[in-house]
């Protein structure tokens, strides 16, 4: 399994899955055809295979559509019975309560994922 690297644009974040567990989504989500962009990512998260996935979410905004894919994405991982740990590292800009209550509802649902939430000034 090769690792999987999405360049980040405008619309799209930038998506850094390495085949060891250390995932990342960065930047903004708000691709004109969610589910061409996140089909690719959901297939690799399927076939993933590790103890221990560790995975850094920095998402300076989220369209509905792109938070739904977000959702389908962490099941795809929280089901993944070769997983035996997640972790899950969420970030949100300070003030920014709306992102701040997406990781929480995300915590809620998903019970497997154990979840850090971490302040951060502007996005990189």
């Amino acid at each position: 399994m090769e690792d999987l690297k999405i360049q980040k644009t405008p619309s799209t974040p930038e998506i850094d899955f390495d085949k060891s567990g250390q995932f990342s989504i960065k930047g903004r989500s708000l691709p004109e055809d969610p589910k061409k962009f996140y089909e690719p990512i959901f297939s690799w998260a399927e076939n993933f295979s590790s103890k221990k996935v560790h995975l850094d979410i920095k998402l300076e905004y989220v369209n509905t559509s792109s938070s739904k894919r977000i959702i389908q994405l962490l099941k795809i991982i929280d089901s993944n019975r070769r997983i035996k740990k997640i972790d899950m590292r969420w970030y949100y800009e300070i003030d920014d309560l709306e992102m701040l209550e997406f990781g929480e509802m995300i915590q809620r649902n998903f019970k497997r994922i154990k979840t850090q939430y971490l302040e951060y000034e502007d996005i990189d």
